[in-house]
């Protein structure tokens, strides 16, 4: 997942960068971000009747092969699935799965009210399972493996000389990410040929518009599927491409052509009048990837009142172009932000950001409300945080320290890969824009750190409810009374909606995992020895796997 609502705004503004698929279309590369369609193929499964981990496998499949036939890459595809994320992705995927639960648990009610069936009869899908270190992925890597070993070997299609390579749920890593850490390599091996690849990623997630941007490549499309908007995220649904399998491809999917946004943004930002410094194309992708980053996305919060449905993109590409005019430079130079520019920059913001918010909540204290009234009201309820006094002004300052450093974790994720594998933003709230001064202070520095053991990460993401996916002694510190970490994982929760409409865009307040002791329980509790074989081997990471036509390794 990625930046709400943000493939849509970038249709409505820039409607060419969406072309038709048409038959002759030609790929050197592609790359699967394969969540999105196990997610995809697993909400089918009551539907369609799917009682079987082997039929949901075989309808995954399926569609890979059904994707693998329109594109007909050239040279390679790469498949890659979410692997452990860095500790910054985990509080989010935290949020999403004891959500998950919830929602399930709705579902299990209406439908035992309202079946024939006995509730023995009655089978329901907990899509926390698809997270890296449970039974359901290892089975679904090996499988996966079993079958492009099958497809390379028999099926003609696949033996046209196309590399195939596969990094499964064992590999750490987001997918989004593997498949941008080898396009990278790709990139520094061909830098000295004049030949120029043609890439196209499939996916859904708005993130990886940002990811086709960062790659900076002049041939760089998305595959997606046509989507049918009704209002509401939960009625934002890809058409069902296989239902009509006769249908023309271009009919299902559309384009996102890279290369055509980049020539919307040099037309938004080319300047009407000359600048104080030389226009560069890649420079603005770069500050675009930056801003679209204040919004908010999987590891950071937004800023306070930027909101894509309020014209928050709209008010931060109309703020760029007017500092632009006096700047001397640009906001970053690829992972690294220039603190100078990005100061002012959010200054410019927070004077029409704050302000407007500021004259809508006035009426709450009376009309006589100040900013500084708006500033205690806004960090009293959202992070407990006293403003005015001064006894909590190390917190604030930290406060800012730590969304600065995401800011800049963000950037060299996107530009470089994972600086730090531990560090994580430790509040569900960002600090107002107006109190992002003195920037230069700051000091950036992260520990490239390790990723969690699988089976830690299942706890570290895991609701009580979805302990099954653990072994019986891991499980049982998400359960059991006298577990020293049992506040690590309530049964019930608060959600903040924060000004949005829709339960989904909510804040799901949980309590932090604390790492270190997590991973002291684990060591003393845990018992990693009586684990069986099977429950080692998802503890284990693995590698990418290369599959030639009578081999693989």
């Amino acid at each position: 997942m990625g930046v709400p609502k943000f493939f849509r705004w970038l249709s409505e503004r820039y409607p060419l960068i969406n072309q038709r698929l048409v038959e002759n279309s030609e790929f050197d590369c592609f790359y699967l971000d394969m969540n999105g369609i196990i997610h995809n193929c697993s909400q089918k499964e009551q539907k369609d009747n799917i009682q079987t981990e082997e039929e949901l496998f075989q309808k995954i499949f399926s569609y890979t092969d059904h994707l693998f036939r329109i594109v007909r890459p050239r040279k390679l595809i790469y498949l890659a699935i979410d692997g452990v994320a860095p500790r910054a992705k985990m509080n989010q995927q935290r949020s999403r799965r004891f959500r998950s639960v919830k929602e399930l648990e709705k579902i299990k009610t209406v439908v035992n009210e309202t079946s024939k069936l006995s509730k023995n009869e009655i089978s329901f899908f907990d899509s926390n399972c698809i997270t890296p270190g449970t039974e359901f992925m290892k089975n679904l890597s090996f499988s996966f493996k079993k079958w492009l070993e099958n497809k390379i070997k028999f099926d003609p299609e696949w033996q046209q000389g196309c590399d195939v390579i596969f990094s499964g749920s064992e590999v750490p890593g987001e997918g989004e990410h593997k498949i941008m850490n080898y396009i990278r390599k790709i990139q520094k091996f061909n830098q000295n040929k004049s030949k120029t690849l043609r890439h196209c990623l499939y996916g859904l997630d708005a993130d990886l518009i940002m990811l086709g941007l960062v790659a900076h490549e002049n041939q760089f499309t998305l595959l997606r599927e046509k989507l049918i908007w009704k209002g509401t995220q939960q009625n934002i649904k890809p058409i069902d491409s296989l239902k009509k399998k006769n249908q023309p491809a271009g009919d299902e999917f559309h384009l996102l052509e890279i290369s055509l946004l980049r020539d919307m943004l040099y037309l938004e930002f080319k300047p009407k009048e000359s600048w104080r410094f030389t226009f560069n194309i890649e420079r603005i992708v770069d500050d675009f990837i930056f801003m679209c980053m204040l919004i908010g996305n999987d590891f950071l919060p937004s800023l306070p009142h930027l909101s894509i449905a309020s014209g928050g993109l709209n008010l931060l590409v109309r703020s760029y172009k007017e500092i632009q005019k006096d700047s001397k430079g640009y906001l970053t130079k690829k992972y690294q932000m220039h603190m100078g520019r990005v100061e002012l920059f959010l200054e410019k913001i927070s004077n029409e950001a704050e302000e407007f918010f500021f004259c809508q909540n006035e009426k709450n204290w009376g009309g006589n409300g100040s900013t500084l009234d708006y500033k205690e009201s806004y960090y009293s309820s959202k992070l407990n945080l006293d403003y005015s006094s001064g006894k909590d002004k190390k917190r604030l300052e930290k406060l800012k320290s730590d969304y600065i450093q995401g800011l800049n974790w963000c950037l060299y994720y996107y530009h470089k890969g994972c600086p730090s594998w531990n560090w994580f933003y430790p509040e569900y709230y960002a600090p107002l824009t107006s109190d992002l001064k003195d920037l230069k202070k700051i000091k950036i520095k992260f520990t490239k750190g390790r990723p969690f053991e699988p089976l830690i990460q299942l706890l570290s993401v895991l609701p009580p409810k979805s302990s099954i996916f653990l072994p019986l002694t891991f499980a049982n510190l998400m359960t059991d009374k006298d577990s020293p970490i049992l506040n690590f994982y309530p049964n019930n929760f608060k959600l903040d909606l924060n000004g949005k409409k829709n339960l989904w865009e909510g804040v799901v307040l949980l309590p932090f995992i604390d790492q270190k002791k997590l991973i002291d329980t684990v060591n003393i509790y845990g018992r990693k020895e009586s684990l069986c074989k099977e429950e080692k081997i998802r503890n284990c990471f693995g590698k990418d796997v290369v599959f030639f036509l009578d081999s693989f390794y």
